[in-house]
Formats: structure tokens, C-alpha cells, sequence
């Protein structure tokens, strides 16, 4: 058992009740209804040469197999990716944490967004830090992280004024990100708009306008968008694939092409640009150099679903 001083994290090796679990029945989801870890669950993805990092909860030096529970190994991963993204079992991490909470993003994002809304910006922030070890190249997280911080600035500027109105500029960005992520388009629109209409530097929010009218299949509006935040500070390899998603639909193969490399150029193993090089190629109709981006991915993340599927499609046309 090894033990980082930072967070009060230890490693631990896969004990051996998660690799064989007892054969008895199990609630449906992760946890034992006592709140430790259901060991059915997770033993089919833990690889026993790999060490653990859990996070001892506070007053507590010593662990036993008892006393594991899932949110303390998820919270454990989770503190190691947000501070060694590129540790060396980062991958098998990522993998696991995603097995078991798969909406965790919107889960937590929502989380550091009532945060935010009760003033506890730094909590909010270091939620969103955390998220953004599980998920490095999600602009996502930095839209949402931006609009803390600028919740924050105002608060404080405020401290000595009269209480802002509830439904203030801040507030459009927060909302107009979580109607965007959960599919109430047109109320993030009119949102973020309406952000723009005072704050038309930020690249975040035409970033965020962008991505609402892609999700709307309204691509030359959401190309615009995306163009706009690329020369408003926003030129990061997210905005271009966005980007290169637009002009693909619209036909415009060169010009998406073009943008994902300049996008692989500045982020060259982010396998979202790599699959939609692939996907690129595919409509080019080059299905060599697809097959060749997709094995790329597989070779950074051999659980990518879609490079597993694209490949079985290719192979069996092809």
C-alpha cells in the first residue's frame, strides 16, 4: 500500500474479493446497499496488475477491503487524473471511472453550477478542475469554468453594492450552457444571445452559440459562430473540429480537412480529431487512410467505441 501525501490518496493493489467476487446477489447498481463496493460490478473491468488510488476519507490512516467504496476509488482516480493527467495508467483510469459513472460529466457540471449559483465559487472551480483530468480536451468544462470565474469577478465587485438582479449576465451564460447540454436548444440560444448582446469578446460564448446551433443542424450559422470565437481568442483544437464538423456537413471536405489538421498539429494524440479525420476520409472516399485513423485511435483508447465500430464497417464493405 502506497500513499501519496497530497489528498490523502493511497494505492492499493485490486484486492482479491473484486477479482473473484463471492457469488451471491447484488443490487443493481455499483453499490452494496450498505454503501461498499459491489465487487459483481466492477471485477469484469479492474486488471489486477494495476494498482488502485483511493482516497482515505478524513481522520482515516488505515483501509480495509470492508471499508472500500466505490465513491472513494472514483474520487481517488479522479484526484490523481486532475493532477497527472498524463499518468501513466491515465487511460485505464478514465476507462474505469466512465464504466461505472457514465453521465459523470453533467453530473458533476451540474454540481459546480449550483455551487456557483449558492457563491461557493471555489468549490465550483475545483469541481470543474477535477472534471477536466477525467475529460482534457472537453471546451465544454472551459466554457463553464470561464463563467465561474466571471460569476466570481462580478460577486466581488459587488460586495458593496446593491444585490444584482438575479437574472444577470452571468446567469444567461450558466443557463444557456445547461439548456444547450441538455438538448433545450432554443432556450440556450435565445440565452447566449442575449450574453453576446453584452459581451460580444468572449470567445467562450460564441463558442457555446456554435455548438447550440450545430446540435440544431444549422451548420453555416454554426460555422459562423465558430469562426468568430477562433478570432476572438478561441483558436484551440475543440473550436476547430467543431468547426471542421460544419463544413464537412456543408460539403466543404478541403476546408474541414484543413482545420482538423490544424487542429492534430496542436493536440496530436486527441483521438476526436483523429476519428473525425477518419470519418473525413471516409467521405472522401478513402477507406486505406480511414481504416489507418481509426486504428491510430484505438492504439491511444482500445475502448473507443466508435474506431471499433467504424473499422468492423469498413472491413466488412470494404
Amino acid at each position: 500500500m502506497q500513499q501519496t501525501p497530497e489528498n490523502h490518496i493511497i494505492f492499493i493493489q485490486v484486492p482479491d474479493f473484486l477479482v473473484h467476487p463471492p457469488h451471491h446477489d447484488y443490487t443493481e447498481g455499483g453499490e452494496d446497499m450498505d454503501g461498499t463496493l459491489n465487487a459483481a460490478h466492477i471485477h469484469r473491468i479492474l486488471d489486477p496488475s494495476i494498482p488502485l488510488p483511493v482516497e482515505l476519507p478524513p481522520g482515516v490512516e488505515k483501509l480495509t477491503n470492508a471499508g472500500i467504496s466505490e465513491e472513494m476509488i472514483l474520487s481517488g482516480m479522479l484526484r490523481l487524473l486532475a493532477a497527472e493527467p498524463e499518468h501513466q495508467h491515465a487511460a485505464y483510469y478514465r476507462y474505469i471511472i466512465l464504466s461505472i459513472r457514465p453521465n459523470i460529466l453533467n453530473e458533476l457540471t451540474y454540481a459546480a453550477m449550483i455551487k456557483a449559483e449558492n457563491g461557493d465559487f471555489d468549490a465550483a472551480v475545483e469541481i470543474l478542475d477535477t472534471l477536466q483530468g477525467l475529460f482534457p480536451h472537453s471546451s465544454e468544462l472551459l466554457a463553464s469554468k470561464n463563467a465561474v470565474l466571471q460569476k466570481k469577478k462580478k460577486a466581488s465587485h459587488q460586495k458593496t453594492t446593491p444585490k444584482a438582479a438575479a437574472f444577470d449576465t452571468d446567469t444567461l451564460f450558466t443557463r444557456a450552457y445547461h439548456d444547450i447540454n441538455k438538448d433545450n436548444i432554443d432556450e440556450g440560444l435565445a440565452n447566449i444571445r442575449a450574453f453576446l448582446e453584452k459581451n460580444p469578446h468572449i470567445w467562450n460564448a460564441w463558442f457555446l452559440l456554435g455548438w447550440g446551433l450545430r446540435k440544431r443542424f444549422r451548420y453555416e450559422e454554426a460555422a459562423a459562430a465558430f469562426r468568430t470565437a477562433l478570432e476572438k481568442g478561441g483558436a484551440n483544437a475543440d473550436t476547430r473540429n467543431e468547426l471542421a464538423i460544419c463544413l464537412m456537413e456543408q460539403g466543404d471536405l478541403k476546408a474541414a480537412r484543413k482545420e482538423l489538421e490544424t487542429a492534430l498539429h496542436t493536440e496530436p494524440e486527441n483521438v476526436k480529431i483523429i476519428s473525425n479525420l477518419g470519418v473525413l476520409a471516409l467521405k472522401m472516399g478513402n477507406e486505406f487512410e480511414a481504416a489507418g485513423f481509426f486504428r491510430t485511435v484505438l492504439e491511444i483508447d482500445p475502448s473507443d467505441v466508435i474506431a471499433q465500430n467504424a473499422l468492423i464497417k469498413i472491413e466488412r464493405v470494404y
